[in-house]
C-alpha cells in the first residue's frame, strides 16, 4: 500500500504528534508499505523534497512554539503528489497541511483518514491574551464547529483515547471514529539497550550525583502543560537531593526559568531546552520518576514513554490515564502542589524493593501499546476507509423542494441512479453539494430517514386539518408506516418541538369546548383518558367547582325539558336525569337538578289526555269496555302518570262492552 502522511509537524521537531507519526511510519515501512511524508518547512514559496519527504512552504509562528502554518493549497505540489499514486491519505492535523490533504483527497479521489491529536479547546489562551471569559467561550464553540466540519470530510477518524472520542462525539462528528492508542517502540526505551555511559554524562553535565532522586518532565514548555504546578510543589520539598529536570523548549521557557529564580529553586530545578527524539530515551533513563500536571492530552505519549522506562508517574487525575496510572502501583495522583510534594516524599522514602515493584508494574501496564499492535489497528482502518470510499455515491443532482430536498446519487458499481428525499436539516448539516461523495452508510441512513420523512410529512398534513394528541399520532404512525419504537418517538418529539403537537394545550381547548357544550366533568375525564391523558393531569386543569357543575346541569336540564313532550312529570325527570348522567354529570347532581325542575300543570294534564287517547287508539281494535279501560290505564302508568290521576280521567269516559 502507498500511504501519504500529511502533517504540519515532523522531525526534527519533538512532540507527541511527531512521535506517533515516526512510530507508524517505521512500522508501515518495516511491513513493506511505501510511506510518503507531506509536511512543511520555513519558506515563503519553495517546496523541498528529501527522498519520500515533501516539505511545503510555511510561515513560522514563533509565538506558537515555532508552529509552521501553510496555505491550504499548493498548486505545484498537487502534481508531485499525484505521481505518488497514493492509496490512502492519513492526516495528522486539521489546518494548514491538513486542509491541503483534504483538498488533494477530493481532487485526486483518494480516501482520507484523520487522527485527532490536539484538544484545541485547551489552546484558546493563545488567542485570548487577556483571559476574557466570553472570548474563551466563543473560541471553544468555534473550535467545536470547525472540528466537526473538517472532521466530517474524512472517511474515518482515529482518536488516540476514549476521552478524545467523547469530545469528537460531543462536537457531532458523523464519520466512523476508531479509538487507537499510539504505539511505542519499546526497544527504543529499554534500559538494557541504552548506554549507561551516556546517561552518566548527562547526569554529570547537569550536576546530578548518583544518590540524587530526579523527577523528569518531557514535552513542550507551554501554559497548557501546567509545568508551573510541579515547580510550585518543589517549594515544599526541602530535601536538596530531590531534583526536577524539565526537558523541552517552548514559549513559556523563559517565564518558568524566572519563576524558579523567584522561588530560589535553581539548585533543584534543571532546564535542558530542546532535545532530539533520539536523545529523549537517555533523559528518561537519567530519572527516577516522571511528572506532568497537564490535563490537555489526547492520549499522553510521554506518560507511556515514561512508564515504558519503568518510571512511576505523578499526575493530576485525567481520563487518558485511567488505564495507565494506578495509585501506588504505577504512580500517584495529586490535586495541589502540596499534595504533589507529599506524594514525592512518600515515594522517595519507600524501600528499594517497593520502588522496584512499582518499576516492574509501570513496564507491565504499557505492554499493550506495542507499536506492532498500533500498526495493525491503523492498517485495518486504512482498508476500511478504502472500501467505504470505493463504495461511495456521487451526488449528481439536487432539487430543493418546499420542506425537503431530493438528491440524485449514483455508485460506480451500480449504473442506475437513485433518488432519495432528505430533510432540510440533513441537507444543511451534511452540507450536501453536487459532486460530493457520500459513503454507503450515510446513504443507508438517509434511506432509513426517508421513511421517517414521509411519515413526518403525513403527520403534518393530518395535523393541518385537525388537532390530535401525541397518543393518537403515535397510533397513526404505527398503523400507516413501517417504523420502530425509536423512530416513532423521534417523530413525536419533532412534532412537539415544532409546535404541531401540544398535549397540554390540546387538553385545555378540549375541556373548554366540552364545557361550552354543557358536558359534565366525568364525561370530560373519560374522553381525555381515551385520548391518552392521565386522570391526575386532567384534574390539574379541569375546574373542580361543584357550583359550576350544577349551574351547567341546570342549563342543560332546561334545554332538555323544553324538548320532551307527551310525557309525565316523573318520566320527564327520569329522562333528564339519565341524560345528565350520560353527559358526564355526577348522579347526585343529575338527580338534584332534575327533581328541582318546575313543570306546567296544564301541560301535564294535556299530556295525560293525549296519552289516554293514544292508548285508546292502540288497544280499541282488540279490546272493548272494561278490558280496554284496564289496558289504557296500564299504558298511561307506564308513561309515568299517577294511577289515581289516570283513573280519574278514565272514569269520566263511557266504556262500552260492545
Amino acid at each position: 500500500m502507498r500511504i501519504g502522511i500529511f502533517s504540519d509537524t515532523y522531525a526534527p521537531e519533538i512532540n507527541g504528534v511527531v512521535s506517533s507519526i515516526i512510530t507508524l511510519q517505521k512500522e508501515l515501512e518495516k511491513n513493506g508499505h511505501e510511506v510518503y511524508i507531506i509536511t512543511n518547512h520555513k519558506a515563503l514559496f519553495s517546496s523541498q523534497r528529501e527522498g519520500n519527504v515533501l516539505r511545503l512552504p510555511g510561515l513560522e509562528l514563533k509565538w506558537l512554539y515555532g508552529y509552521k502554518l501553510s496555505t491550504p493549497y499548493h498548486f505545484s505540489a498537487k502534481e508531485e503528489i499525484k505521481k505518488m499514486n497514493l492509496d490512502v491519505i492519513h492526516v495528522h492535523t486539521e489546518f494548514g497541511v491538513g486542509l491541503f490533504a483534504r483538498i488533494i483527497g477530493h481532487h485526486l479521489q483518494i480516501p482520507v483518514v484523520s487522527t485527532y491529536h490536539t484538544m484545541y479547546e485547551d489552546y484558546t489562551h493563545y488567542i485570548n491574551k487577556f483571559a476574557i471569559a466570553e472570548i474563551d467561550r466563543v473560541g471553544k464553540k468555534v473550535i467545536g464547529s470547525l472540528s466537526k466540519t473538517i472532521g466530517d470530510t474524512a472517511q474515518a477518524i482515529i482518536a488516540p483515547s476514549e476521552k478524545t472520542k467523547e469530545v469528537l462525539l460531543k462536537y457531532g462528528l458523523r464519520v466512523p471514529i476508531y479509538t487507537i492508542a499510539t504505539g511505542l517502540n519499546f526497544d527504543k526505551f529499554n534500559a538494557d539497550r541504552i548506554s549507561q555511559e551516556k546517561i552518566d554524562q548527562i547526569r554529570l553535565e547537569y550536576g546530578i550525583s548518583k544518590d540524587d532522586f530526579v523527577m523528569i518532565f518531557v514535552g513542550r514548555i507551554a501554559p497548557e502543560k501546567s509545568i508551573d504546578f510541579p515547580i510550585e510543589g518543589f517549594r515544599y520539598i526541602k530535601n536538596k537531593k530531590i531534583k526536577l529536570m524539565i526537558v523541552g523548549g517552548g514559549p513559556q521557557l523563559e517565564e518558568l526559568k524566572q519563576l524558579v529564580k523567584e522561588y530560589q529553586l535553581e539548585e533543584q530545578v534543571i532546564f535542558t531546552d530542546k532535545k532530539s527524539s533520539d536523545e529523549v530515551p537517555l533523559y528518561y533513563n537519567c530519572a527516577n520518576a516522571f511528572v506532568s500536571a497537564s490535563l490537555t492530552e489526547t492520549q499522553g505519549i510521554t506518560f507511556i514513554e515514561a512508564l515504558a522506562c519503568g518510571l512511576p508517574v505523578f499526575a493530576r487525575k485525567d481520563k487518558v490515564l485511567d488505564e495507565l496510572v494506578y495509585e501506588k502501583e504505577t504512580g500517584y495522583y495529586f490535586e495541589t502542589p502540596q499534595e504533589f510534594a507529599d506524594a514525592v516524599m512518600k515515594h522517595y522514602e519507600l524501600s528499594y524493593e517497593d520502588k522496584k515493584k512499582i518499576q516492574e508494574n509501570a513496564k507491565q501496564v504499557v505492554k499493550k501499546y506495542d507499536s506492532n499492535i498500533f500498526y495493525n489497528k491503523v492498517l485495518s482502518v486504512y482498508y476500511q476507509a478504502i472500501d467505504d470510499f470505493k463504495d461511495a455515491f456521487e451526488v449528481l443532482k439536487i432539487k430543493v423542494l418546499e420542506d425537503y430536498v431530493k438528491i440524485t446519487v449514483q455508485n460506480e458499481k451500480e449504473d442506475q441512479e437513485m433518488k432519495i428525499f432528505i430533510s432540510m436539516e440533513d441537507y444543511f448539516t451534511q452540507k450536501i453539494r453536487k459532486g460530493m461523495l457520500l459513503d454507503r452508510s450515510t446513504i443507508e441512513k438517509f434511506q432509513q430517514k426517508e421513511i421517517q420523512l414521509h411519515a413526518y410529512r403525513g403527520c403534518i398534513k393530518k395535523l393541518r386539518l385537525k388537532d390530535y394528541t401525541s397518543q393518537e399520532m403515535t397510533q397513526y404512525l404505527y398503523r400507516n408506516y413501517d417504523l420502530n419504537d425509536e423512530q416513532v418517538q423521534e417523530l413525536i418529539q419533532q412534532l412537539e418541538h415544532f409546535g404541531y403537537l401540544n398535549d397540554r394545550l390540546y387538553m385545555i381547548h378540549k375541556i373548554e369546548k366540552m364545557q361550552y357544550k354543557l358536558q359534565g366533568k366525568e364525561k370530560i375525564i373519560r374522553s381525555l383518558v381515551n385520548k391518552g391523558f392521565e386522570v391526575e393531569e386532567i384534574k390539574e386543569v379541569l375546574p373542580n367547582s361543584e357550583d359550576d357543575e350544577k349551574s351547567k346541569a341546570k342549563v342543560l336540564a332546561e334545554k332538555l325539558k323544553a324538548n320532551i313532550r307527551g310525557k309525565s312529570y316523573f318520566m320527564k325527570k327520569q329522562m333528564i336525569m339519565k341524560k345528565l348522567m350520560s353527559q358526564g354529570f355526577e348522579s347526585m347532581i343529575a338527580k338534584q337538578v332534575s327533581e328541582d325542575l318546575k313543570f306546567n300543570e296544564e301541560e301535564e294534564d294535556d299530556a295525560l289526555d293525549k296519552a289516554i287517547q293514544k292508548g285508546i287508539r292502540n288497544y280499541s281494535k282488540k279490546w272493548k269496555g272494561e278490558e280496554l279501560k284496564a289496558r289504557v290505564l296500564k299504558y298511561c302508568v307506564g308513561k309515568g302518570f299517577q294511577s289515581s290521576e289516570v283513573l280519574e280521567k278514565l272514569n269520566e269516559i263511557e266504556w262500552k262492552n260492545e
